[in-house]
């Protein structure tokens, strides 16, 4: 229902360079564009602004924006997915860095380890419109950010909040304390949650228990006019997590997050503005059940060195950036503590990136905005010869993919060019060409879990995907009308594919083919009168194996969404109207012929949520509502099959759940 509406404002590139400091008065790339036909194409909000009801990660913020789903597992955690991509396909940094999950199945994506008060904005942006990120993005880059605080002149800002969801018993709890003043500030931000099993819309109980913790410590100082420093130091805990969508829960996971940021602005030159940035995240993950115990981390450090300049009329942004990841899993024997399997045998993916992006003006109605990328990635297995239970991962490597060899070196290259043109004083178009190169992960090249029914075998010399995507968008802004309608459409070659082989003996295993995807979006805000305001947004995309034209695994389905809202001064109210339709184009886990993720047709649904908001001029605010107003039983199509039930079907959504949310601030 806070859908955030597409509009012709203020181009990503300003935005974002407003971002980059804390004191935007000095950015004269504002200055220089002003006027200039802009499409807003990402979506870009505070957290608190995206979604009116209570999350209990950035997954499930995600999942309220149009073209955004998710894949459920648990009660936390969900995975998002965005026009059909997920996982890597999928650029996600936290406050500048990456962090990559330190499970080999997916129960920790980075958007886990999120406490959304703890960050002021996330910024989504959809598709290939930007190189400085890192390579790949193919689906999208999506920026949980945090700013350089405002305090005012009594030295110290605080922020508590809370919430309470009545199905699950689910509550979180966060603090927000600075101090400081404008030449430097601390700042300490805590945040705890804790669930039970909440019931889906049929009455039956979904095993959904977790418990969180986080506690961040962050500092800046101003090094000079224009010159500032910035350290962070987080720590996310995670307890007695489960998953219904896996073979196991997670006892524990663990993560600890570290940040430098120096960035000085020059007031002669060229030159506008140099950021370095230096992160460090480094995960611990155990999960069991009553066979198996399988320890994991997932380690990772990098580097980012960003330039601004203007130059020939054209404004820049180059640089270069590091990344390492390091990674270790091996199951366990419960009953001898012997080696079973490793789903990662001391994997290490190292990459490194260039990079530089051009934004011109040509004339007041039309601007030119390009890019491009080049990664440099080596991969490799330690400890593939090395003995887990009965084999080796190299053996089972040269078993199913026909080759032993563990390393691997590419050369990607990516980029996109953008043109946007202002037709009159209502109607502007933008047409977007990109290339984007992800390189397989470390559980697609390197997994060799060779324990169960099905065995499940990464390929080591997977070639990287390469995405060629073509974007339109046709925006209209009028006095009472707003809306933009986007198409796209992306052509893969070497599409990483997850399949199961037919047989007696199959297995879970991973292929290049080709591949392609295309969607329609659109959405529109109407003011009805000054109080009033109607929003609607539909997503429809379509996916397809080349290869063997059958349908690409975890599609969504076609989603229109509809909602109403009343704001009135200190008041807000409104409801929203989710319309779901079937997904009938399926690749079945099942099916021999097909082998893919999706565990079956999924049935449609509609869904009626409610919220109202008080918001005082002291400072306070309460909201409350309830979200699935009458208790449908649904599924997303996305998530993973319920392991506890017999029959085929996913892990099912919270039922009705009423809620209550409040903030404080002074």
């Amino acid at each position: 229902m806070k859908k955030q509406i597409l509009s012709v404002a203020i181009t990503a590139l300003v935005a974002e360079a407003a971002m980059a400091g804390h004191d935007t008065d000095n950015n004269l790339v504002i200055e220089i564009n002003r006027g200039l036909p802009y499409l807003e194409t990402a979506v870009r909000e505070t957290t608190a602004g995206v979604k009116a009801s209570p999350v209990s990660d950035g997954g499930e913020l995600l999942q309220s924006l149009t073209g955004v789903s998710a894949i459920r597992m648990g009660g936390r955690a969900l995975d998002p997915v965005i026009r059909g991509q997920k996982e890597t396909q999928l650029n996600i940094l936290l406050d500048g860095g990456y962090l990559h999950g330190g499970c080999p199945n997916r129960m920790d994506p980075p958007t886990a380890y999120t406490s959304v008060e703890g960050y002021d904005r996330v910024t989504v942006i959809k598709g290939n419109r930007t190189v400085v990120y890192g390579g790949g993005g193919s689906g999208g880059t999506v920026l949980f950010e945090r700013d350089w605080p405002l305090i005012d002149e009594k030295g110290y800002n605080a922020e508590f909040s809370g919430s309470f969801r009545e199905n699950g018993e689910q509550w979180e709890l966060g603090a927000d304390l600075v101090a400081g003043n404008d030449d430097g500030y601390i700042r300490f931000i805590a945040h705890e949650g804790e669930s039970e099993n909440y019931d889906d819309g049929a009455g039956n109980e979904v095993s959904s228990k977790y418990d969180s913790q986080s506690n961040a410590l962050l500092a800046g100082m101003r090094l000079g006019e224009n010159t500032t420093l910035e350290a962070s130091f987080e720590k996310v805990d995670e307890e007695d997590v489960l998953f219904p969508g896996a073979m196991m829960d997670s006892p524990y996971a663990e993560a600890e997050n570290t940040r430098v940021k120096l960035n000085h602005q020059f007031t002669e030159g060229a030159l506008r503005q140099v950021k370095a940035e230096l992160y460090q995240s480094r995960v611990v993950h155990l999960m069991e059940n009553s066979m198996f115990t399988s320890p994991s981390s997932s380690d990772t450090e990098g580097f980012r060195l960003t330039f601004d300049a203007q130059l020939a009329d054209i404004d820049w942004t180059f640089g270069a950036d590091l990344q390492n990841n390091e990674r270790t899993a091996v199951a366990f024997k419960v009953m001898n503590g012997m080696s079973a399997f490793s789903q990662w045998p001391g994997v290490e993916i190292d990459q490194k990136g260039l990079f530089v992006e051009g934004t011109k003006a040509l004339g007041q109605d039309d601007l030119l905005k390009a890019g491009l990328r080049y990664d440099r990635v080596k991969a490799s297995a330690q400890r593939a010869t090395e003995s887990f239970g009965m084999s080796t991962p190299a053996a089972q490597y040269l078993l199913v993919n026909g080759t032993s060899e563990t390393s691997g070196n590419e050369n990607n290259w990516g980029g996109f060019a953008s043109w946007t043109h202002r037709i009159n004083d209502q109607y502007t178009l933008e047409s977007t060409f990109s290339r984007s190169v992800r390189t397989a992960d470390a559980t697609e090249r390197y997994v060799a879990k060779t324990v169960g029914m099905v065995p499940w075998i990464g390929n080591p010399q997977l070639e990287p995907e390469k995405h060629h995507q073509l974007e339109l968008v046709l925006a209209s802004e009028q006095e009472k009308l707003n809306w933009s309608l986007t198409g796209w459409y992306n052509y893969v070659d070497d599409y990483i594919l997850r399949h199961r082989t037919a047989g007696m003996m199959p297995k879970e295993v991973y292929s290049n083919v080709d591949a392609h995807l295309y969607g329609i979006e659109a959405e529109l805000n109407y003011p009805i009168s000054s109080t009033l305001t109607l929003g609607a947004a539909l997503a429809w995309l379509e996916g397809e194996n080349r290869d063997d034209n059958t349908n690409l695994s975890r599609i969504s389905p076609l989603e229109l969404s509809t909602s109403l809202d009343y704001q009135k001064q200190e008041w807000k109210a409104g409801i929203e109207w989710k319309l779901v339709a079937s997904q009938n184009d399926v690749c079945l886990s099942s099916d021999p012929n097909c082998g893919g993720q999706d565990v079956r047709q999924t049935p449609g649904y509609g869904l009626v949520n409610l919220y109202g908001e008080y918001a005082s001029k002291s400072g306070y605010v309460v909201a409350a509502g309830v979200d699935n107003l009458f208790d449908k039983d649904y599924t997303l199509h996305e998530s993973r099959d319920y392991v506890l039930d017999s029959d085929p079907v996913q892990v099912a959504e919270p039922g009705q759940n009423l809620w209550i949310r409040f903030s404080s601030r002074f």
